[in-house]
């Protein structure tokens, strides 16, 4: 599923095109690794690649609130783990691995 096909209420405002990409453990790499929270009754989903780092849970969801940064915001949870899930994959394909 794209993100043309789900009921965003709002687009993310990060630019994809421009991922720093972070090694992990097992070699491949990250460029976002998408968390989702709930704010205002919207499901957002967040990276906790910032800065070209991976940060804990607590430091991206504070970075959102002290950025506005997200990758979109979703009427419901599955939604927005859809759109995780298929961002995941195309930033797979952009970047490798």
């Amino acid at each position: 599923m794209n993100n043309d096909k789900l009921k965003v209420k709002q687009r993310g405002n990060i630019n994809l095109k421009n991922r720093p990409k972070v090694q992990n453990n097992d070699g491949s790499y990250s460029t976002v690794r998408t968390i989702g929270i709930e704010d205002n009754g919207k499901h957002v989903n967040i990276p906790t690649v910032v800065n070209g780092r991976v940060v804990s849970n607590q430091e991206a969801v504070n970075h959102y609130r002290r950025t506005g940064q997200h990758l979109g915001k979703y009427s419901t949870r599955e939604e927005a783990d859809a759109a995780a899930k298929s961002l995941s994959k195309s930033q797979s394909k952009r970047y490798g691995k």
